[in-house]
């Protein structure tokens, strides 16, 4: 059992829903709002939370201050997706990619040509990290889940089923709208798009669905705020924002969903069906249990419970529900804390329930037993290891193996064994300055990673198509080859990269073989007789 808190951080108010889940079972034992009218976010966010016991927290990011991009790349880069996104990213933001986190999916639906699909999300490392001081400063911890903007709300397919499949109208039905007709009962359909319209005051989130995975996200600059004369401005919003997917290849979303605190507004969903030519309806019901109030007189659980009125607002909640069920099913979301900003992943859960546990104190003194023996087998194994690299270390530098570590410092701070110096005379800088010298000068070049950690080094080149790779590659390796401190230079592959590009991948180590002569005592020279007192006669 674990409870999650979703904090929903809306322009005018913090919602605040927490989740017990167990079993199969999601249960809401909070719904809490607070406006941020008469004070900051973070008094907000204490207040909301005051009282209530929670495992994790999960927090949204404006959506403004992400960016979305959906990316097709080669079914050759599926073991380096990774690598090969940053690079494909990198040319689709307005500032450096190191200085930003992103998070991506990997669509199920494939491409064309059978191209892997990803969605991704990137946003500036400052304001995700102004983000997390946020919410820390009034939770007293880090959220463990950073969620961009409207993409939380995919996280709900596991308890609403109707955002995985679409509506659409039966073959032969009528279009909308085309005079007096009886309603037309609309069929499911697991390719239609859906939409989620999250509306706020000044500024909404919408996020379209293939098959409950996220396929397109962008903010609007309209809200709820001058409503009804601004309706015709938030509705052109709309249309542009579903040309836009469909720009990018996909069909027109089915029906529209309606989240957030201006879900309840009468005749919202009439008039957005009407201006988009869609079936525009209220988030459907949420597979989820309230847990009542606990009765007066009866230890505090650590939760208000969930009265039926406040039951009837979940679509208002939506966001947050969204986001504490992201740290459940963490595959359905993006996480934006990503990098430097990463939480680690242990048994946090676990530490919290710990005093729970008093009762299988038996179960846990033989599992810290087997756990003992086999840290001591580990340690064993990483000893042995140690003593291997000690000694052919030592060799090496010191012409002899030394075990003993006050031996070895000893001999080091002596100096070398000769007046070759026996330490490693090549680094990156060097391997770069004969890595261009190699590269023919006819030939259109790119690095695309360049990796050096303890004397290996990887290099991955990247040529056009209309060059031949392999034979590049080779006149590469045959030039480094040359120089008596690059050993074992070795092709691994080459592969086509992009439409236009091909790319090579080049291993070597970076060892010279310096010629150390072992430090000898003369033993051909005879030994001076000493008299009593030491001198020479």
């Amino acid at each position: 059992m674990a409870r999650l808190l979703g904090i929903d951080i809306a322009e005018s108010a913090v919602r605040v829903a927490l989740l017990r889940s167990a079993y199969r079972r999601v249960v809401v034992e909070a719904l809490v709002e607070v406006s941020t009218a008469q004070a900051t976010v973070s008094e907000a966010i204490a207040s909301a939370t005051s009282g209530l016991r929670f495992d994790g927290a999960a927090v949204g990011m404006p959506g403004e201050s992400v960016f979305y991009r959906r990316v097709e790349l080669p079914a050759t880069a599926q073991r380096e997706i990774e690598a090969v996104l940053g690079f494909e990213l990198e040319s689709n933001v307005p500032f450096e990619l190191e200085d930003a986190v992103h998070d991506h999916v990997q669509l199920r639906r494939a491409g064309s040509g059978g191209a892997i699909e990803v969605f991704a999300a990137i946003a500036q490392l400052p304001e995700v990290q102004a983000r997390i001081d946020l919410v820390k400063g009034g939770l007293k911890r880090e959220p463990e889940l950073v969620v961009p903007g409207s993409v939380a709300f995919a996280a709900l397919t596991a308890v609403v089923p109707e955002l995985e499949q679409g509506l659409v109208r039966p073959p032969g039905a009528p279009p909308p709208g085309a005079g007096a007709e009886a309603p037309v009962e609309l069929v499911p359909s697991a390719s239609a798009p859906v939409a989620v319209l999250d509306l706020g005051e000044t500024r909404s989130e919408v996020l379209v669905l293939v098959a409950g995975e996220p396929a397109f996200a962008r903010t609007l600059s309209r809200g709820t705020q001058g409503l009804p004369q601004s309706a015709r401005a938030l509705g052109q919003e709309l249309r542009q924002t579903f040309a836009a997917f469909r720009a990018q290849g996909g069909d027109a979303p089915s029906v529209l969903y309606l989240a957030g605190a201006g879900a309840s507004i009468h005749g919202a969903e009439s008039f957005l069906s009407g201006m988009l030519g869609m079936t525009v309806r209220i988030l459907p019901s949420m597979k989820l249990e309230l847990a009542p109030p606990p009765k007066p007189g009866t230890p505090q659980q650590g939760y208000p419970g969930v009265t039926a009125d406040r039951g009837s607002e979940l679509p208002r909640f939506a966001k947050a529900i969204a986001l504490a069920l992201g740290l459940e099913n963490r595959g359905r979301v993006l996480d934006l804390r990503q990098g430097p900003l990463e939480v680690a992943r242990s048994y946090a859960y676990f530490r919290e329930k710990l005093p729970l546990l008093s009762g299988l104190a038996a179960v846990i003194a033989v599992s810290f037993g087997f756990s003992v023996v086999a840290e001591l087998r580990a340690l064993s194994t990483e000893r042995a290891g140690l003593d291997e690299r000690m000694r052919v270390a030592t060799l090496e530098v010191l012409g002899e193996e030394v075990m003993e570590v006050d031996r070895a410092v000893e001999l080091l701070e002596k100096g070398p064994l000769s007046e070759d110096d026996p330490l490693p005379k090549v680094d990156a800088f060097d391997l770069m300055v004969q890595l261009s010298k190699a590269v023919p000068t006819d030939v259109v070049h790119d690095i695309a990673d360049f990796d050096v950690a303890r004397g290996h080094a990887i290099i991955q080149g990247v040529v056009p198509s209309g060059t031949d790779a392999q034979a590049t590659a080779d006149k590469i390796a045959t030039s480094l080859r040359e120089n008596p401190c690059f050993r074992d230079v070795k092709v691994q592959k080459t592969v086509q990269f992009g439409q236009d590009k091909q790319k090579y991948i080049l291993e070597l180590d970076l060892r010279c073989e310096d010629k150390v002569a072992a430090k000898k005592k003369p033993t051909d020279a005879p030994t001076k007789p000493k008299t009593e007192e030491g001198d020479e006669p």
